[in-house]
């Protein structure tokens, strides 16, 4: 008797500095499970965390934006690991509030730090999407919240440091990550399972 296949399994990895891009995560990986797939859900950043790719049918990785650039963990895993990325269907979620902001030049900035990240580790992905984030003010320090509710008054957003804000449009996650298993599927459906491979 044939044992049953086992779903293929893929990637969600994430760095989030006050937790929106950790919900963010765990929203692409929900949905795709939901879809069949074996989500491996992970934290770049936490100690030794290193995950490789060829393990994987596919892989999503999901990053913020501070201070004009995504966290430097993700750059260098992603660096470190630019051509088996390649080589699978792969997304990329940048978050950041500057992808609240409904204008064409912070479209165009969001646009242009998500090339920057693929040009500096050489990770092209299949998909990507500008994410907002949200504005965590009692997650913050008090710098941090006096620095975020000056941003927030320069920009029309609220600035009650008392209450949270998140502007994470839910109904576009929820569409990439549909995307991203559409890409794992076709790619599954055309090639052979993902071995474990050897470092």
């Amino acid at each position: 008797m044939t044992a049953p296949l086992s779903p293929p399994r893929v990637l969600v990895a994430y760095a989030s500095k006050h937790g929106q891009t950790r919900l963010v995560a765990e929203r692409i990986a929900a949905v795709v499970a939901d879809l069949g797939l074996d989500a491996d859900l992970r934290d770049l950043e936490t100690r030794d965390a290193d995950p490789w790719p060829p393990d994987y049918a596919g892989v999503a990785v999901a990053a913020s934006i501070h201070a004009g650039h995504h966290q430097k963990r993700v750059e260098h895993w992603a660096q470190a690991h630019a051509t088996t990325l390649g080589l699978r269907p792969s997304a990329f979620v940048s978050v950041s509030l500057t992808a609240a902001d409904d204008s064409d030049e912070a479209r165009a900035r969001v646009r242009e730090l998500i090339d920057a990240f693929a040009d500096e580790t050489g990770w092209y992905p299949t998909e990507t999407l500008a994410c907002a984030g949200a504005l965590k003010y009692r997650e913050y320090d008090v710098a941090t919240r006096v620095l975020m509710r000056l941003i927030a008054r320069h920009h029309g957003a609220p600035t009650d440091v008392h209450e949270d804000v998140e502007f994470t449009d839910w109904d576009a996650v929820e569409r990439f990550a549909r995307a991203f298993f559409a890409d794992v599927a076709r790619h599954t459906a055309t090639s052979q399972p993902p071995k474990q491979a050897t470092r």
